[in-house]
């Protein structure tokens, strides 16, 4: 394994930083494709089973690890160089610092921050240093210099692929499983089939009211990942 100078498992404490490096990601990030046609998803289903998760409102990070030790975590950016948020990594709830697997894993999720974070974070802010949205808080707090500060704001990592995906499974539930196996805390999501994916839609539609954390919408992945 290679251990990085800058590596969370080297220095005990925390590590403040003056800068967030700039890093470019290994798989560039695509945008997803976007509809509100409910029976388009089912034709473009065809027989196939398919993965249906919250779209996450928050920052996209990606994290990877070496012979078991989380080595580097970097935010999405541009989607193909992002800010190095390492340092603030041992502070996130959800993003273990070891797992099991000593080869390279490289695990993408989104990190968010609740509504009812958001709204006592908010409250302790002086006026002018107020957030708009969780959104723009878990932003901000995930990017903060020092991990002290960004540990006041509760983010949660919400792991939803590796991207590496087919290394671990040829399954998407089967890969979402393993990843909560090695202490990651992936999104929410339900199996489905073309057969009652519009019921699925509807039910998820009913509970974004209730959810604790911020979502602008649904994911379809389908289960089958080679297909």
């Amino acid at each position: 394994g290679i251990t990085l100078s800058n590596s969370p498992t080297v220095n005990v404490g925390y590590e403040v930083v003056s800068e967030l490096p700039k890093e470019r990601h290994e798989s560039p990030m695509l945008s997803l494709d976007k509809t509100k046609d409910v029976e388009q998803l089912k034709s473009f289903l065809g027989e196939q089973k398919v993965v249906i998760s919250w779209k996450m409102d928050g920052l996209t990070v990606v994290v990877t690890y070496l012979g078991g030790k989380l080595v580097r975590a970097v935010t999405r950016g541009n989607g193909v160089v992002g800010e190095d948020i390492t340092h603030n990594a041992p502070v996130i709830h959800g993003m273990p610092m070891t797992i099991p697997e000593k080869g390279k894993v490289i695990v993408r999720g989104e990190a968010v921050i609740s509504y009812q974070d958001f709204e006592e974070i908010n409250k302790s802010l002086p006026e002018g240093d107020t957030y708009q949205n969780p959104r723009n808080l878990a932003s901000g707090s995930i990017r903060q210099f020092d991990p002290k500060k960004c540990a006041e704001r509760h983010v949660h990592f919400k792991a939803f692929t590796f991207v590496n995906a087919l290394d671990f499974n040829g399954s998407y539930d089967a890969s979402l499983r393993l990843l909560k196996e090695w202490g990651f805390d992936p999104v929410e999501y339900r199996i489905v089939s073309p057969e009652n994916v519009i019921k699925a839609v509807a039910q998820f539609e009913q509970q974004i009211e209730e959810n604790p954390y911020p979502s602008d919408g649904l994911v379809l992945a389908l289960d089958d990942l080679e297909y």
